[in-house]
C-alpha cells in the first residue's frame, strides 16, 4: 500500500488514478468534517466534493504530501463554514419540524461533534493518524504504510492523541 506522500507524488505525476485513491482513503474524514459545520448530509457530500476539486488544483502549493489528510481535511472545514454562513438556514434544516425525531439524534449528533471537534484541536500528525485509523478505519499497520512513518511512532501518536482527546471529552461532560 502506498503512503500518501507517495500517491502525492504520483498525482503531481500526473497519475490520477493516485488521486482517486487519495479520495477513497480521506472520504469519509472529509464528509464527516463537513457534515459537523454544515449539519446537513447532501451539504456535506457537496462540500467534500468541492474539497477534493480544490485539493486536486492547488496541490502543488502542498508541501509535504504525509500531511495530505490533515491539509484535506482544513479544506473541507473552510469550504463548509463557506457554505454554512452563505446559507444559515442549514442549522434550522437540521433542527427540522419534528421534535420527537430530533431528539432521539440530538445525543449522537452532539457527542459526534463534540468528538470531531476535538479531534480538529489535536497537532497535525496526531490528528492524520487519528482520522486514518478511525474515520477510514485502517489498521495501525495500515496508517504507518500510508503516512510512511514507523509502526512504533504511530503507535505513540495515537496513544498521545487518546490521552488528549480523553481529557478534552471529559471537560465537555463536565
Amino acid at each position: 500500500m502506498q503512503s500518501d506522500r507517495e500517491l502525492v507524488g504520483a498525482v503531481r505525476a500526473g497519475d490520477r488514478p493516485a488521486f482517486a485513491e487519495l479520495v477513497r482513503r480521506h472520504q469519509r474524514a472529509v464528509v464527516a468534517t463537513a457534515w459537523r459545520v454544515t449539519g446537513e448530509y447532501h451539504s456535506a457530500h457537496d462540500v467534500a466534493q468541492d474539497a477534493f476539486v480544490s485539493a486536486y488544483r492547488h496541490l502543488d502549493g502542498l508541501r509535504d504530501g504525509a500531511a495530505f489528510g490533515g491539509w484535506i481535511l482544513k479544506i473541507a472545514q473552510r469550504l463548509a463554514w463557506r457554505v454554512r454562513r452563505r446559507h444559515p438556514q442549514l442549522a434550522e434544516l437540521r433542527d427540522g419540524d419534528e421534535p420527537a425525531a430530533r431528539d432521539e439524534c440530538r445525543p449522537f449528533d452532539d457527542a459526534l461533534n463534540d468528538v470531531v471537534l476535538a479531534v480538529a484541536r489535536l497537532p497535525e500528525q496526531e490528528r492524520t493518524v487519528v482520522a486514518l485509523r478511525y474515520f477510514e478505519g485502517h489498521s495501525v499497520h495500515a496508517v504507518a504504510e500510508i503516512t510512511g512513518r514507523p509502526l512504533g511512532t504511530v503507535t505513540k501518536q495515537l496513544s498521545r492523541a487518546h490521552r488528549r482527546l480523553r481529557a478534552w471529552l471529559a471537560e465537555v461532560e463536565t
